[in-house]
């Protein structure tokens, strides 16, 4: 759900600077997680699976992907991609 639908902040307990930091899942009272901890977080949810979780057992690759995952944040408007969710759910969003 995107971070600008209402009562997200409230529901979750992220701030705004996180939520436009960095994607984030959550998956119960007490288990979330942002940035590429948070994509593997939602890949394993959807999968049923420990698999997209491995990569950060592994010494150096998370700082890797930490690093992978800041520069496509900072890029992120040059990539192809969907509609924003406000621009396609006005009705939904907070006023920025």
């Amino acid at each position: 759900m995107a971070a600008q639908r209402h009562g997200v902040h409230e529901r979750t307990g992220l701030t705004t600077e996180q939520t436009d930091r960095a994607a984030w899942t959550v998956a119960g009272d007490d288990v979330m997680a942002g940035g590429p901890r948070g994509v593997a977080l939602m890949l394993a949810v959807a999968w049923n699976s420990r698999l997209p979780m491995l990569p950060f057992r592994i010494p150096g690759v998370p700082w890797l992907l930490d690093r992978l995952y800041e520069w496509i944040a900072r890029n992120r408007r040059r990539f192809p991609g969907e509609t924003p969710w406000c621009e396609a759910h006005p009705d939904e969003c907070s006023a920025p």
